[in-house]
């Protein structure tokens, strides 16, 4: 006899409205469910939701989904969906939100950040400010790993670091890979797309060798913390070999921002832990210049560049140096426009002609600090530089050497990249910031 049952109608008729939507509107229908599973397990562990956001992060361009005019990677809504079941649950569960210099002044960066992008709406349109309003909330979801992160365990935390060293080694074997099939970018039809042709060179999934470059110094500077902090042997050798991968793909990216930034943490490694880690990555550092005349090149070109600034003269500027300059003295420029509060967080975009707006070097200056500058102008730097200070405190204290190290070599490598602001990357300062700033020092 039929018997009819409420509860079973129900979800059948859901069932069937998703399976129908899912024909018309398939990408709505597969960030909808994602999000639903995101949310069912991140309500049970805070350590799921941001491993999922780490992992995330791997796919790169290869996770970007394109909604109408709307494009974003799936980091965009992980990151934001984690901190916001985070928040209602200390909520939910009548918790003070931790409120110190660290978390303070990140707060304030948010409250100048909104604040800069208020006061220059006027001089955007309707489409523009909500591009900056989604660039700002992106940066709120990812920045706010750092106040998730630092309300784990000691095993947690331990657990986000792993996954995080192994989200690189992820991101090493993919370019590998890439390398093989796309050695030349213009060959595959990606420079129509906006993208340089980083001919031989690794990208791995950002499709850039000098973000992906600066994962791999970020996080062997890690590695090598966690080197020093071990004393079993095969842990010792499981990190060197991990090192290794990230090492050769660190190599293969050709990257003089990001050679640069590993040698900055190698030197804070080797002063504040073990000066034989600065010494192996010296001799690394001697073999890989000898051995290898692109590298030779690049490293002619970068002094060369050198040279012809500090003489004031443009004459022997290699063609990336001088593009990096161009790019410092237009957010310079911006900058002494409005240098208050700038032009709004996420807005740069719109006041720059250094780069077509289809361009992907179109959404910040080559340096970190000067788009922090010229988006929420000396308010929000100084705000910013507070964050940063805190950070390499909070470290010093508790002797993480290996967060301190990739947070200097970082600084460096985002003094040509505007790496502080490029969502993986931030992901990670965030996250391990984050791991840095618990309660109990990291083992």
């Amino acid at each position: 006899m039929f018997t009819f049952e409420k509860n079973k109608f129900v979800l059948s008729l859901a069932i069937l409205a998703l399976a129908t939507l899912s024909v018309w509107y398939p990408a709505l229908i597969f960030i909808t469910i994602g999000a639903i599973i995101l949310v069912i397990f991140a309500l049970r562990s805070p350590t799921v939701g941001i491993t999922t956001a780490l992992l995330a992060a791997t796919f790169g361009e290869f996770g970007r989904i394109e909604f109408g005019e709307i494009s974003f990677l799936i980091l965009d809504l992980v990151a934001p969906i984690v901190l916001a079941i985070w928040f209602f649950r200390k909520l939910a569960d009548k918790e003070k939100i931790p409120l110190d210099w660290l978390s303070g002044s990140l707060f304030a960066f948010w409250a100048v950040g909104i604040l800069s992008l208020l006061f220059g709406f006027t001089e955007l349109s309707t489409a523009e400010f909500k591009f900056a309003l989604l660039h700002f909330l992106r940066f709120v979801g990812i920045s706010g790993m750092l106040l998730v992160a630092r309300d784990l365990g000691k095993k947690e935390a331990h657990l986000v670091l792993n996954v995080t060293i192994l989200s690189g080694v992820i991101l090493a074997l993919a370019g590998f890979a890439l390398l093989h099939l796309l050695p030349d970018f213009t060959e595959a039809g990606l420079t129509e797309l906006g993208w340089d042709p980083h001919i031989g060179r690794l990208t791995s999934t950002f499709l850039d060798p000098n973000f992906a470059g600066g994962v791999f110094a970020f996080l062997l500077a890690i590695l090598g913390g966690r080197f020093l902090q071990e004393r079993k042997l095969n842990r010792q050798i499981l990190f060197s070999g991990l090192a290794g991968i990230l090492g050769i793909a660190l190599f293969l990216t050709f990257s003089r921002s990001a050679l640069l930034a590993v040698g900055i943490a190698g030197l804070v490694l080797g002063i504040f832990g073990d000066r034989r880690i600065f010494i192996g990555i010296l001799v690394l550092g001697i073999l890989g210049v000898t051995t290898s005349g692109r590298l030779q090149e690049r490293l002619g070109e970068f002094t060369k560049s050198v040279g012809s600034i500090s003489d004031e003269s443009q004459q022997v500027l290699d063609d990336t140096a001088q593009l990096r300059v161009d790019s410092w003295r237009e957010s310079w420029q911006i900058f002494a426009e409005k240098p208050i509060l700038g032009i709004g967080f996420g807005a740069y975009k719109f006041h720059q002609n250094f780069s077509g707006e289809d361009s992907h070097a179109a959404n910040g200056s080559d340096a970190s600090l000067l788009n922090v500058a010229a988006t929420t102008g000396i308010l929000g730097l100084g705000v910013f530089g507070i964050f940063l200070w805190n950070l390499a405190l909070i470290s010093w204290r508790k002797k993480e050497w290996g967060f301190l190290a990739a947070l200097a070599g970082l600084l460096v490598h985002s003094i040509f990249v505007n790496s502080l602001f490029f969502a993986p990357i931030a992901l990670l300062l965030f996250t391990i910031g984050g791991t840095a700033a618990t309660k109990s020092p990291q083992k």
